[in-house]
């Protein structure tokens, strides 16, 4: 009796298997010759063989939409709906990229009007190197003034799949301002937030420990600034600059009103976080304009950006400011600091460097250049640029779009770039992945996967300075918030064997002096 049951239901089980076989089959088409007009466009990427399902959204009319996603190994992915809204089966999706890294991966799209059309098949490449599963970024809405922004959030997203989780909000420091999250390679356990206006102070996470530091000194003009990144290598140092900022309008020819943020005084600094100390030199705290730094993977060199000197009220040059990529050398061990090289000048690109960041190898610098100034998020001719290091040549890298292209990181491996690109609708800015080989050539980019393949369409808020991470930071808003509340900021101390006088004004150490 058991063994009859078994078998019957064994043969309706098969019987299922062959009806939906066949209802999912299309087996009489014709042939479309173009690709399907789809949302977002993943044809012809190279894809990480950890990434998030490409879900997408079919831009052609159709009574009923067939898709088949297929490789050199494993099972064929097969969606038949009457929806155009394509949702890939994250499980299923995951085991087929893992079985075929290093392959095609195929995307065939049928629609059915009167009968069913086949188009072009979609082809994808699938790297056999992974990305960092999670990307940390700031969502923060389009006002040009940061201070009157009421949200903002920092948060964290799972590039594997969707799940999304809030590291802070600011609606849990009475709206103050927080910026410039930044990462030691991409440790989810050693990490810097800064906090302005409500409570401010830098906190900074080391494994288990947190701290929270008051970071202006009586010979320093402002706290610390941008991290850019700012980490050392090994993972004792921090680079930050010092900046006196202006929020400059202004009209340009042929375009709108127009929102700079510059400086008209900044200098770098570096923390030492063993001994709580900040140091400097005369030659990165000079009467030029030293930004942005960034360390070299073996923590020998300091790149950072640097243009003319300038004053308070001399709003002309500070938009107009074009800067230079330049390198200092600083031995950690004895506190000493080489000669200034300049790496790149302004003069010879005729445009401005903004945000270098060095190439886990070393080999290559990525940076962003745009006409003037160096706040590349609301300016159209910003582009990404590579400078190789081996070569001393550097080309604008075909990633680039006619829109505003900004915040960047490397992934670990270096075969991974994250930027942000407002190329979707030429207002918000939106994180875009693309490979980068071992001889410095860029894949077509894509934008960051998401549950919903509409979401771009409808999301009002910006995805500023995307950050690759290898995991979950472990903190949660709650966390954070009773932490700054709770927590008198450790004040960090100037390093006494200092004797400059910057002349900048970002440190006017001289007559401070005792």
């Amino acid at each position: 009796m058991i063994k009859t049951k078994i078998y019957f239901r064994l043969f309706g089980f098969l019987i299922l298997i062959g009806f939906t076989s066949c209802e999912k089959s299309v087996k009489k088409f014709s042939n479309e010759d173009r690709y399907a007009s789809i949302f977002p466009d993943y044809n012809g990427l190279v894809i990480p063989p950890n990434i998030a399902p490409l879900n997408f959204y079919i831009k052609e009319s159709g009574s009923k939409y067939h898709v088949e996603i297929y490789s050199k190994n494993g099972d064929k992915l097969i969606i038949q709906q009457k929806s155009p809204k394509i949702l890939i089966p994250v499980n299923a999706w995951h085991k087929l990229i893992k079985q075929n890294a290093g392959n095609k991966i195929s995307i065939d799209i049928y629609c059915k009007k009167e009968k069913w059309i086949k188009y072009k098949s979609i082809s994808d490449s699938i790297a056999s190197e992974p990305i960092e599963s999670y990307l940390a970024y700031r969502l923060i809405g389009n006002a040009r003034a940061y201070s009157y922004f009421r949200k903002i959030g920092l948060y964290q997203r799972n590039i594997e799949n969707f799940d999304e989780s809030t590291i802070f909000e600011n609606t849990a420091a009475k709206h103050g301002c927080l910026n410039c999250h930044s990462f030691w390679n991409a440790d989810p356990k050693m990490l810097t937030i800064h906090f302005r206006a409500v409570k401010p102070g830098t906190l900074l996470k080391r494994g288990d420990k947190m701290e929270y530091l008051k970071t202006k000194t009586k010979y320093t003009m402002t706290s610390f600034v941008y991290p850019a990144p700012a980490w050392h290598p090994g993972g004792n140092y921090l680079a930050f600059s010092l900046n006196k900022a202006n929020l400059n309008s202004f009209y340009k020819v042929t375009k709108n009103v127009v929102s700079e943020w510059t400086d008209y005084a900044s200098d770098i600094v570096v923390y030492n976080l063993k001994t709580n100390t900040v140091t400097t030199s005369p030659k990165i705290s000079s009467k030029s304009r030293e930004n942005t730094p960034a360390w070299s993977p073996d923590g020998k060199m300091l790149y950072f950006i640097s243009a003319p000197e300038t004053k308070k009220n001399d709003y002309y040059n500070q938009i107009w400011a074009k800067y230079s990529l330049l390198r200092i050398s600083y031995d950690t061990a004895t506190n000493t600091w080489g000669d200034v090289d300049t790496v790149l000048s302004s003069r010879q690109t005729g445009k401005s460097i903004s945000f270098p960041a060095i190439s886990p190898d070393g080999r290559y610098v990525l940076f962003c250049m745009l006409d003037h100034g160096y706040f590349a998020t609301y300016d159209k001719t910003s582009d990404l640029y590579i400078l190789d290091l081996k070569t001393n040549k550097y080309h604008r890298l075909d990633i680039s779009s006619s829109s505003a292209e900004s915040f960047h990181d490397w992934s670990q491996n270096g075969r991974w770039i994250v930027f942000s690109s407002k190329r979707l609708d030429d207002i918000y800015s939106f994180p875009f992945i693309a490979y980068f080989d071992k001889n410095g050539n860029t894949g077509k980019p894509f934008v960051l996967p998401q549950k919903d393949p509409l979401f771009y369409g409808t999301f009002l808020k910006h995805f500023n300075r995307p950050t690759f991470v290898k995991a979950k930071i472990d903190l949660n808003p709650r966390q954070v918030r009773d932490f700054i509340y709770n927590t008198e900021p450790k004040n960090v101390i100037f390093d006494s064997t200092v004797d400059v006088d910057a002349l900048s004004g970002a440190t006017w150490i001289a007559k401070h002096k005792p």
